[in-house]
């Protein structure tokens, strides 16, 4: 392996992971204003979830799913894009392993944001997608079936790339690309601390079946300013009970 290769790929991944599309959308969409710290709550209760992350998941709740959808995608882009290049480029070496794994770095603590990022989930995936894209499709929807079952959006969202350890080891046996799928879980899970000891909290305060069985979320910003979030597990149970409904009924 060439240490000037692998430190450039290191540099273009981390460059790439830098730029925060949260801020470029939202700059775009809503002129002057920005991201800032919002906490969830649950009607007609004390329960709240706070948080300060630049992500496409904060983007959702202050400007709308399609908002969100937007920055995520294109956060998965630029892990995918320089992973493909060197992958391409070099592939017999785990340079694009490097380049995707410093993407997840950038976001995390961006040199252009002043170190303060997301929790990376959709720049992992990009980058796995060009690592095994079957398994990405797989995992994580056994992951999201896990999750909704068991009334978990931590658990819904996250699972997917746990879920790629065991499937790479078993798939490929490549030592690098195991390597590379525990250092992504070590990131984003210890990225995810501040929001797993809140949900911990609910939890211990025995107010946990409520959190979990909310159709919607109250998202309240710094400034006050308030929206409601309908993206919930039970209401995406309903809406999958209701989509194999009509299934249903189509077939008869």
């Amino acid at each position: 392996m060439s240490i000037g290769i692998a430190l450039l790929a290191a540099l273009i991944g981390y460059l790439s992971g830098s730029i925060s599309y949260a801020v470029v959308i939202t700059r775009l969409v809503a002129p002057g204003g920005k991201l800032s710290k919002i906490t969830v709550t649950v009607p007609d209760s004390d329960m709240k979830i706070e948080s300060d992350t630049v992500s496409a998941t904060t983007v959702r709740l202050q400007l709308g799913a399609r908002y969100g959808c937007l920055v995520s995608l294109l956060d998965m882009v630029k892990a995918a894009v320089p992973a493909l290049a060197f992958k391409l480029l070099y592939p017999e070496m785990p340079y694009y392993l490097i380049a995707a794994g410093m993407v997840t770095v950038g976001h995390l603590w961006p040199v252009f944001h002043g170190f303060h990022g997301g929790r990376g989930l959709s720049c992992i995936i990009g980058g796995m997608l060009v690592v095994d894209w079957v398994g990405v499709l797989v995992t994580n929807l056994i992951g999201a079936a896990v999750g909704i079952w068991r009334k978990n959006f931590l658990l819904m969202t996250g699972a997917g790339i746990t879920l790629m350890i065991p499937w790479l080891w078993i798939r490929s046996g490549d030592t690098a690309v195991i390597i590379y799928a525990i250092a992504m879980n070590i990131l984003y899970w210890t990225a995810m601390i501040p929001e797993i000891n809140q949900y911990r909290e609910i939890e211990k305060a025995g107010d946990i079946g409520q959190f979990q069985d909310a159709t919607q979320y109250n998202v309240v910003g710094v400034d006050g300013t308030e929206r409601v979030d309908t993206i919930t597990v039970p209401a995406i149970q309903k809406k999958m009970a209701a989509w194999m409904g009509r299934g249903q009924k189509a077939e008869e």
